[in-house]
């Protein structure tokens, strides 16, 4: 468990701009290191800033995981105007006990077999960066912005938050200490 202060608000506050979006959007490298994203389940974020989902062993996105374990996760929601971006390292991993406890039904069509499908391995991305941003107003207020800005050709400024968090140093930052 991650002992700092300061992460644990950022787990929180993550948590909070994350809460009720299911899906995120998973970016990895393929071979020619060109970006790659798929929509994935979004199944915990843990207290020790690891995001969990599941994913095939024998898949593409295992053999990306494979080539360069660097991953982008992003998640929106317009209807509240928040959008969040997480990068970190991914990893395959294998804990039945864990399987069963994350397992989410929704799965059923990439896994038939359920928690036992022996291509079900669970991927397990460290966040050590995240950004976000919160418009912090309705869309009314938004589109008024938009809006006013085009008639009076001066930029739009809607408001809102933008916060960067560090969740832990990074593996370079780590290696250099």
């Amino acid at each position: 468990m991650i002992d700092d202060i300061a992460t644990r608000d950022a787990m929180m506050a993550l948590r909070a701009k994350i809460r009720g979006l299911d899906t995120a959007m998973l970016t990895a490298m393929d071979r020619r290191y060109m970006p790659s994203s798929r929509p994935m389940i979004s199944l915990l974020l843990d207290d020790d800033g690891v995001v969990w989902f599941f994913a095939a062993s024998d898949g593409g996105l295992a053999e990306r995981i494979d080539i360069n374990p660097r991953v982008s996760i992003t998640y929106s929601d317009a209807a509240r105007g928040v959008y969040v971006s997480l990068s970190g390292y991914a990893r395959l991993m294998f804990d039945p006990d864990r399987i069963f406890a994350l397992w989410d039904s929704r799965l059923a069509t990439w896994f038939p077999q359920g928690p036992t499908d022996a291509r079900l391995a669970l991927l397990r991305v460290e966040i050590d960066h995240a950004e976000y941003w919160d418009a912090g107003s309705s869309k009314m207020v938004q589109l008024f912005a938009l809006a006013r800005a085009a008639l009076t050709g001066q930029v739009a400024h809607a408001g809102g938050e933008h916060r960067r968090l560090a969740v832990r140093p990074s593996r370079v930052e780590r290696q250099s200490t």
